[in-house]
């Protein structure tokens, strides 16, 4: 990255944070809000291969050198993998460009989750590296009823779809197949919560 494009970034992500309170400290949906207008920043910015978004050099040079003031009002200074790249899935700024390619066109999907949601979807390598899987199960997850246990569902389903990956390559669907897949294990997850069924949290044991 130039200097001029270093800049450009420092000074598109800190007139964001500033709209979100920072330098002072924000609760919770001012972040996470900050977490969703912030990925379109850092993937309009950063115009990057995938090959060159595993470079974990930069993106431990975004948050340490050119980012640090923001990476402390987001995270605060105590967690090491928001500042340093040792797991892309949590950096601070990595985490923020994957989540844009994954959800490119479809971010209203995004705006419907939480972290932790997005924490179930995307630190599953199996589940987080096809981003059609992720957007399809996403979808599947947010267009539950509100009397959903949303935290208990993509917790189960997340699992159970990744005992489905074991023996199904998704790469061969369709993206039809795909959505009547998520939207199938979801439905299963949700009914077997509510009936208490053995294999969901809360069920019986086997």
């Amino acid at each position: 990255m130039s200097a001029k494009r270093v800049r450009e970034l420092i000074d598109a992500v800190s007139t964001l944070a500033g709209e979100y309170g920072f330098p002072e400290a924000a609760g919770n949906d001012a972040r996470i809000s900050f977490d969703r207008d912030a990925a379109k920043v850092i993937r309009g910015q950063l115009d990057l291969s995938w090959a060159e978004a595993g470079n974990r050099d930069l993106w431990s040079f975004l948050s340490l050198v050119a980012l640090p003031h923001v990476t402390l009002w987001r995270f605060g200074p105590s967690n090491k993998e928001r500042w340093i790249a040792t797991d892309l899935t949590r950096h601070t700024w990595a985490r923020l460009w994957w989540q844009a390619v994954v959800f490119a066109g479809h971010e209203h999907v995004l705006a419907a989750l939480s972290e932790s949601d997005l924490n179930q979807l995307l630190e599953r390598r199996s589940i987080g590296g096809d981003p059609r899987l992720v957007r399809e199960m996403a979808r599947a997850v947010t267009e539950l009823g509100a009397n959903a246990p949303r935290r208990a569902v993509i917790r189960d389903v997340t699992a159970r779809l990744r005992r489905y990956l074991a023996f199904l390559d998704v790469r061969a669907l369709s993206d039809q197949q795909v959505r009547d897949l998520c939207r199938a294990l979801t439905n299963e997850t949700v009914t077997r919560l509510r009936t208490g069924e053995p294999g969901a949290p809360g069920g019986s044991p086997t």
